[in-house]
Parts: C-alpha cells; structure tokens; sequence
C-alpha cells in the first residue's frame, strides 16, 4: 500500500500526459503497467506528489509500418506474445514476452515501454531492444524526438527519458530472415535473470554470415553490445568460432554489476556460457 498522499491522473491523449508531467517532473511518476513503480512507492522509494496512468492515453497499439513494427509504449507482455504482427516480424520479442518472470499476472500487467524506461539491468527488455536496432519515440515539451535503442539506456535504472518526456512507442525494423537467439540465466522460474544474452545473425543467398549482432543485459549497469563480426562473418561458421564470439562477449564485460541475486564476479564467470548458447541458437545445428 501507498502510505503518503498522492494526486492520481489518467490522461486520455499523449499531449495531456506531456502537460502533467512537465507541470511538476521532479515531483511526478509516470505509470505504464506500474510492476516498478508500484512497489518502489510500497516500499518508500519513491514519494511523489502526482502518478500519471498512461493506460488510457492510446499508447497500447501494435502496427506494422513501411516494414517497421510500432509497439505502443503501454503495450503489455500479453499483447506482444497474442501479435500476429510481433509473431510474424519480431519472434524474438514474442519469445522474451513469454518468458517473462512472474508469469502470467505480470504478462498481462507489465508494459514493454515500463520496462524500458525503468532501465533494471535484470530486467528482460533491454538487450533485446537494444539489440532489435529499437529507435525510441519521445513526447515533451518541445516536441517530439526519437533515441537509439542503444541510447537509451544510460545506467542501472536510468534511461534517456527526460523528467518531462513520456515515452510513447518503439518503432523496431522487420528482421526478415534473420536467425536469432535468447537466453538467460535464472536462479530458479520466480527469480529476475543473472545474465541473458540476445543475438540476430543475417546470412546471404549461399549461407554465409553477413551481420551479426549480440547484446548483453544483467551482467553490467547497461547493455553491453559486443562486436562478433570480426569473428562471424563469412561462411563455414562452426562450433570454434561459436566459442571465440563468446569468449569476447565475456571479455567486453568491463564493469560487472553486483545485486542481491548474484555479485558482478559470478556474472561475469557465467557470460560466455550464456553468450554460447544464445549464439547457438541463431546459428543452424549443422554449424554451431
């Protein structure tokens, strides 16, 4: 339970939400499905004087666009994994939908656009945002204005949104054909992830590696991109070269991060296993 007072407002368009909360941003919380916010003002974390419901301001839309999937910013995990749109073009974001801890209540009350901005390390979104090539849409003030996925996430719990801004959609390219993989490590089925690692690999007409792309969430304060091409592209990609794209994502972890569930010494020991399998599930059996 909320112990201090507090105003409650649910705007029903984007430009009212703006007003809101640049009327006070230093005094305001933005709600998207509110699994971190929430509990935050439950614990005395956060006190503020205005808490801002986006749930009715029609951010919740799922289109495809030119070959770029919009994911309202307050569209739930539930939603994402029920898109034909997000099934067809984004299975990887389908795939994190559905694994998402805490099971159905929270896939039908957390909001990818919440996750992204609250910016926790174990938290699912991040890396495969990031990874995606996600360009993120902001409101405020003086308009809008759009942040790189990889922009975006500024530190542990700190995101690119500023005080005044609300984050209304992600606009996330079709991957076509692209292969991927994702993977994470859990302490038990209940418990937020120690590491997880997510991968998109492209390959021509004659099956050779054209682009691949591996993030990191969990094991440092940001997503950690890490750069496999060097090691990938070309054709003849086997289990060695597999192995050494994951010995260099364990090596790009420079500033491994320390919570409750895990000190930055073990993330950092698990992260090329992680990477590996991510990386084997993108990659054909045959190959990896």
């Amino acid at each position: 339970m909320i112990s201090h007072p507090f105003a409650y407002r649910s705007p029903e368009t984007v430009a009212e939400a703006v007003d809101l909360v640049s009327a006070a941003p230093d005094r305001t919380r933005v709600l998207g499905g509110g699994t971190w916010v929430v509990p935050e003002c439950n614990r005395g974390e956060s006190s503020p004087d205005v808490l801002v419901d986006l749930r009715r301001a029609g951010l919740d839309r799922i289109e495809l666009v030119d070959d770029v999937v919009h994911v309202g910013a307050t569209s739930t995990y539930a939603a994402l994994m029920s898109s034909s749109i997000v099934d067809r073009h984004l299975p990887m974001l389908a795939a994190m939908a559905r694994g998402i801890t805490g099971g159905g209540q929270l896939q039908s009350q957390g909001t990818i656009g919440g996750s992204v901005v609250a910016a926790r390390p174990q938290s699912d979104a991040p890396a495969v945002v990031a990874v995606l090539g996600a360009t993120l849409l902001l409101a405020g003030p003086q308009g809008e204005r759009r942040v790189s996925g990889e922009a975006m996430f500024e530190g542990a719990s700190r995101s690119g949104v500023r005080p005044d801004e609300i984050l209304t959609r992600l606009e996330i390219p079709v991957q076509g054909a692209a292969r991927w993989g994702y993977y994470k490590l859990k302490r038990s089925a209940s418990s937020w992830p120690i590491a997880t690692a997510a991968c998109l690999v492209h390959r021509d007409g004659s099956g050779s590696v054209t682009d691949a792309r591996l993030v990191l969430g969990g094991v440092s304060g940001t997503p950690v991109h890490v750069n496999i091409n060097s090691v990938l592209v070309g054709d003849g990609v086997g289990p060695d070269r597999v192995d050494e794209a994951a010995r260099l994502a364990a090596a790009s972890v420079h500033s491994p991060w320390d919570d409750e569930l895990a000190p930055g010494s073990y993330r950092l020991a698990v992260t090329h296993p992680v990477a590996r399998r991510s990386l084997a599930m993108a990659l054909p059996q045959e190959d990896a």
